[in-house]
């Protein structure tokens, strides 16, 4: 309920035309890079079917025209001035961890206006489908999901686990030994990070 159509102090709930108007008119790209994640989930079928259709519309162009490149990275730049990672093995806010993958996706997906599907995974094979994406981020996205869904539940903190946690994580994201999940965490954040850097010189929204 934070992300609410009209700011925090908004609404919860808007008409479907109020939703279209501002999604289209007012919306920032913020916003739009959490349309990418969207997906109705309860009501009629010609209630889901219509906000459906406007958040594929908005999507595929129907929005003001900005600086997407631009908008996404000062936005990142901020989130990392002021959400720092909570522990040294924070793979959802380290530099090269899962919200750069997700930047990276959702500014391809607004930029070329497509691959959008509401799971990352389903999004990144489809950027993969269309060349705008190596191949490798799918194995990138698997491996930092699962390492950050076992940390949260056995190591919450993000700091150095016990042997018997590290036991545990390595198994969880099959690899041989702590260090190998070490070392593939390293090498995985250094590809996002590539990956995060060349979006951001891709042709800004437009055909």
């Amino acid at each position: 309920t934070r992300l609410r159509p009209s700011g925090a102090q908004g609404p919860l709930v808007v008409s479907l035309d109020g939703f279209r108007r501002y999604q289209q008119e007012d919306a920032w790209t913020w916003e739009h890079m959490a349309l990418t994640r969207a997906r109705p989930v309860f009501g009629s079928d010609a209630a889901r079917k219509a906000t459906a259709d406007i958040i594929a519309d908005v999507l595929n162009g129907a929005r003001p025209e900005r600086d997407i490149a631009e908008d996404a990275t000062r936005m990142r730049m901020e989130m990392a001035a002021h959400k720092h990672p909570s522990g040294p093995l924070d793979v959802k806010l380290l530099d090269g961890g899962l919200v750069d993958l997700e930047f990276t996706v959702q500014l391809l997906q607004l930029t070329h206006r497509t691959g959008f599907d509401p799971e990352l995974g389903g999004a990144i094979d489809a950027l993969i489908g269309k060349g705008l994406l190596p191949e490798d981020m799918r194995a990138a996205h698997d491996f930092l999901a699962r390492l950050l869904v076992t940390m949260r539940l056995v190591a919450p903190d993000c700091a150095e686990p016990s042997p018997a946690t590290q036991k545990l994580l390595a198994q969880a994201v099959g690899a041989e030994s702590w260090s190998t999940v070490v070392a593939s965490l390293d090498a995985t954040r250094q590809e996002v990070r590539k990956c995060w850097a060349a979006v951001r010189r891709e042709p800004i929204d437009g055909d």
